[in-house]
């Protein structure tokens, strides 16, 4: 199972970006200018992210576009820096012995072997505060639509629910250049990946590590495992299953289908406009 998960509650503790990085000297994030910039299709596979949000939250604001920009690239770090969002490595915090080092913060190489995925990645902005300068959103995201494909075993054979979130704020003076444009795709249009620097100007804050541990509740009263147990039916290898077991932990799901049948992939959802 490959998942990234920021200390929130529905993470778990061998997730990549919780794993120990080398930290180095700050380089370019990718080697090519952002309009040149390529969806890693031969590392990650062929997979797509389909997004949903809370009614009042606009998928095409530019909150909602950082938040959606964070999640798809963060999940792209496990292979390496060059596989990251144009602006990733910019927009993220430094690295320090006080603070964990962020999904945005990609090594240059993988961080271990991740197989090429295919599929649907389903995610959801559960919240959104945003102000002329800050933003900060959290949102769940669920990977049990996604099989590899080498072998076309599913990536996780049970509600693979995540929570992500995050704070970014704006540097003093800095003007944002994608505040009033069109974020949105033309019919027909649009790509898997932006062509841009989606995160510019924005700076993400870093996370201290946590010196406590929360108390979670209950998987079963998880918000991200409730809004994924209601996202399954849309998967069909696990259509009409109950993932969660009578004791209140998930349960083990069985797939019922193979291949694309049981894994489509459906079109980016919000597809990425040209830059």
């Amino acid at each position: 199972m490959m998942a990234l998960a920021t200390g929130t509650a529905c993470a778990t503790p061998d997730s990549p970006a919780e794993q120990s990085l080398t930290i180095s000297s700050r380089t370019a994030p990718t080697p090519v200018s952002p309009q040149d910039y390529r969806y890693p299709t031969d590392i990650a596979g062929p997979y797509n992210v389909v997004w949903s949000a809370t009614d009042g939250i606009d998928l095409y604001s530019r909150p909602a576009e950082l938040a959606r920009a964070y999640l798809e690239s963060c999940q792209l770090s496990v292979y390496g820096r060059k596989a990251t969002y144009p602006g990733a490595l910019n927009a993220a915090p430094q690295p320090s012995v006080e603070n964990r080092i962020g999904c945005l913060y990609p090594p240059k190489g993988p961080e271990g072997t991740f197989p090429a995925l295919f599929g649907t990645m389903y995610a959801h902005i559960a919240q959104i505060r945003a102000s002329h300068a800050e933003v900060s959103a959290r949102g769940c995201y669920l990977g049990s639509g996604r099989a590899e494909v080498a072998t076309s075993e599913p990536e996780s054979d049970y509600l693979s629910a995540y929570e992500f979130s995050f704070t970014a704020k704006l540097p003093p003076q800095a003007v944002d250049p994608r505040a009033n444009v069109q974020r949105e795709a033309a019919t027909g249009t649009g790509t898997r990946a932006p062509q841009f620097d989606v995160f510019y100007p924005w700076k993400f804050d870093a996370v201290p590590w946590a010196t406590t541990r929360t108390p979670e509740p209950p998987v079963s009263e998880q918000p991200c495992t409730i809004w994924a147990a209601g996202m399954l039916d849309q998967i069909p290898a696990y259509r009409g299953q109950n993932p969660i077991a009578p004791d209140g932990d998930v349960a083990v799901l069985i797939p019922k289908l193979f291949g694309d049948e049981g894994f489509p992939t459906l079109p980016q959802s919000p597809a990425w406009p040209a830059p």
